[in-house]
């Protein structure tokens, strides 16, 4: 697939395994390959840490219902 306002030209990954399959002398070796789509390391750690927040906070809120629930009885 081409672009038609520049000259940069998109391959598909399928397209880029299927040729360099059959790169036996390692000509495409050269060729610049696009950015991985998710390729931000501070915004993956901070997705990280809010997952452990929530966690934490499911863990608090279940220990916290159930000390409710055990006076209760």
């Amino acid at each position: 697939m081409t672009s038609t306002d520049s000259n940069i030209k998109i391959i598909s990954p399928f397209m880029q395994g299927i040729a360099g399959c059959f790169d036996i002398a390692g000509f495409f070796d050269d060729i610049c390959h696009p950015a991985p789509e998710y390729s931000n390391p501070i915004d993956q750690d901070w997705q990280a840490v809010s997952l452990d927040y929530k966690n934490s906070m499911n863990i608090i809120n279940e220990e916290l219902y159930a000390a409710k629930r055990n006076s209760q009885n």
